[in-house]
């Protein structure tokens, strides 16, 4: 049976304590007095409360909230009373967003020519060649950026070439929807010599047919320095209907005209927004990320944790001594900062915590920053509250984190 997670009727104690406990054994040598202290995991947030004098009327929540505890089998979301709000400033994005690209990072790339062992990302496709030869030439990470390099070298039969990071009916999608395309790009070889332009496009795809409508935008400033495009587009009605999007780099060229190009391509994100957000790393399905500061990623675990999705480059979003919660598969936990932190330009923040994450909270899990509470219980199975003869009540007790 699920025990019911009660919370507290109010916290307006005239006194509080509340602090961690640690587990740790301690061994001591008989022969040199020699003393050593193993940390063992468990540790556990204590506290000990005591509420105000009231009148009966009052007096009755908290008769009603301790007698549903049962003793010590009940549980409750404790807290630090005087810690309820963070003294950070808690610049959070209330954006929300989900990378429909599965494979972003261009992992799975293997060097070589198309057709002789050279290999797109997972999941990406290449468009016709028509009458060029395509070559992957590296892949990996640059200056935070997973990236993979393609070459583009012939003479061309048709006035275009294309990589496509989808195949082209993989991403549902509906007339009248915005969406929005965003990569990281270079050239690193080769140059623009014969080529129109070099453009990132989002195609409609009918549900049966062709590609009905295409919207390109060029990506400009063409050189060895990594730039960023971003490109949005309202889906128009089509017929036969619209059913899915995808979206591509494409190169606009002159038949007969030879070229030579190597581009680098990363952080290919395509969402369903009318403006751009903070990319989403993808290296094999698609992944969302909810508004508010959020985990970043699963399987965390130590005294160190991942976030996402604070307004980007700011200055010290929690500071030490604030508190955050999380609902991990084990039940929620409670942490106290114990560094300040600011975030990146991309919104990400890592947080050093106490104690340490007992169990790994799924990707994307909130951080719980306003009201941070942990599951409680009472110490003690017998609790009595005393009166006098004003009608007064007075009452105090203690509990410890339960998991």
């Amino acid at each position: 049976m699920t025990v019911p997670i009660l919370t507290l009727p109010n916290s307006a104690f005239t006194r509080s304590q509340f602090g961690l406990k640690s587990n740790t054994q301690v061994f001591k040598s008989p022969l040199t007095g020699t003393t050593q202290t193993l940390e063992r995991p468990g540790a556990r947030w204590v506290a000990e409360y005591a509420l105000p004098p009231m009148k009966r009327a009052q007096f009755c929540e908290w008769q009603s909230f301790l007698t549903q505890l049962r003793g010590g089998a009940g549980r409750f979301y404790g807290y630090d009373p005087d810690a309820k709000t963070a003294r950070g400033s808690i610049l959070i994005s209330s954006t929300s967003s989900t990378n429909y690209i599965a494979n972003g990072d261009a992992v799975g790339a293997r060097v070589g020519v198309e057709g002789a062992g050279g290999l797109l990302p997972t999941g990406w496709v290449w468009g016709l060649a028509n009458g060029l030869t395509r070559e992957i030439i590296s892949s990996g990470t640059q200056n935070g950026i997973p990236f993979v390099e393609i070459r583009f070298y012939g003479t061309p039969t048709n006035t275009t070439v294309a990589t496509n990071f989808t195949a082209s009916k993989s991403i549902p999608a509906s007339s009248g929807e915005d969406w929005t395309s965003s990569i990281a790009y270079k050239m690193t070889g080769g140059s623009l010599s014969n080529i129109v332009g070099v453009y990132q496009r989002i195609e409609q795809v009918q549900i049966t047919g062709p590609t009905a409508n295409m919207n390109a935008k060029e990506l400009f400033s063409l050189d060895n320095t990594w730039r960023y495009s971003h490109h949005s587009k309202t889906l128009t009605v089509t017929s036969p209907a619209t059913g899915f999007v995808r979206n591509s780099v494409y190169l606009s060229l002159t038949i007969g005209q030879p070229i030579d190009i190597t581009l680098a391509i990363g952080r290919v994100h395509l969402e369903r927004n009318s403006t751009n957000t903070v990319y989403i790393p993808t290296s094999g399905q698609q992944r969302s990320r909810s508004a508010g500061a959020r985990v970043d990623g699963g399987m965390q675990i130590g005294g160190t944790l991942k976030t996402w999705n604070w307004q980007a480059n700011a200055a010290n979003v929690l500071l030490k001594g604030d508190y955050i919660a999380l609902d991990t598969p084990n039940g929620r936990s409670l942490h106290m900062v114990v560094n300040n932190t600011s975030s990146d330009n991309d919104g990400r923040a890592a947080i050093a915590i106490e104690p340490p994450l007992r169990a790994s909270p799924l990707d994307d899990t909130k951080v719980i920053i306003e009201n941070p509470s942990c599951v409680m219980a009472l110490v003690e199975d017998s609790i009595q509250w005393q009166t006098d003869e004003t009608g007064i009540y007075r009452l105090s007790f203690a509990a410890e984190e339960r998991f």
